[in-house]
């Protein structure tokens, strides 16, 4: 697995783009970047569905960064008018200070790669075309091979990610916690849809136990594994987005 930058390397890069603009100005286009992002998740997301597994993921917003771009791609009145000159990187920038502030580490390097890959050039219209429809729902993704050399966890998370649609670590995190709740329903009450989803996580052999903090606890076939980290589940999720955005 590719090593992320680390956060202090990410923030002084975010800081050189942006500039030396006066703190409070920097915050205030921080905030409102923020909002119109927030904005346009709601606009996106429509009106709020009654399938437990529906609503978790219409209740969480996807990382800024990807809500920025396709924004930005759709020519939002409201986003040009914060883009002088088209500087989509300065932009960028302002959201890894957000999600660092945030405490999203995750959002963070989302945010981080399209700031560096487009501070001189313009982004690809089909890299845009994947980023609208992941957040869509409608990307396809990639193939999973039974023989693939992967750890059972990163496995399940595969066929979480493909099965939602969402490769961001605060979907898939209440994603599990739902798999978790469906495993203890009784037949009488069960959500057929969340329980098609945990037969499949465990035909990877992965059996979900409990979540203590940012520790998720889980047998690896039929065994108790060491507790994975909220980071370890977030790295794997940011491979597997990369995968799914070639």
């Amino acid at each position: 697995m590719t090593s992320m930058p680390s956060l202090s390397l990410i923030e002084t890069e975010a800081r050189r783009i942006i500039g030396h603009p006066p703190e409070a100005r920097r915050r205030a286009m921080q905030a409102e970047l923020v909002e119109l992002c927030e904005s346009h998740w709601q606009q996106l997301r429509g009106p709020e569905p009654g399938n437990p597994l529906a609503l978790a993921l219409w209740s969480i917003t996807p990382p800024l960064a990807d809500l920025f771009m396709d924004a930005y791609a759709t020519a939002e009145t409201e986003f040009a008018e914060i883009l002088p000159g088209g500087k989509i990187a300065h932009s960028l920038a302002l959201l890894v200070l957000a999600e660092i502030e945030r405490g999203n580490e995750e959002g963070v390097h989302v945010a981080h790669e399209p700031m560096m890959a487009f501070e001189e050039i313009a982004p690809p219209p089909a890299w845009l075309d994947r980023i609208a429809a992941l957040l869509r729902g409608t990307l396809e993704p990639p193939q999973l091979h039974h023989h693939e050399h992967r750890p059972p966890l990163w496995k399940a998370l595969a066929v979480i990610t493909a099965q939602i649609q969402r490769t961001d670590l605060p979907a898939v995190w209440q994603v599990i916690r739902l798999l978790m709740t469906a495993s203890e329903q009784a037949d009488t009450t069960r959500d057929e849809e969340l329980a098609a989803l945990n037969d499949a996580v465990h035909q990877t052999g992965i059996h979900f136990l409990h979540i203590d903090d940012d520790h998720l606890l889980f047998e690896q076939h039929g065994h108790e594994h060491k507790p994975a980290r909220a980071r370890q589940l977030a790295d794997m999720l940011l491979e597997i987005r990369q995968m799914w955005l070639r």
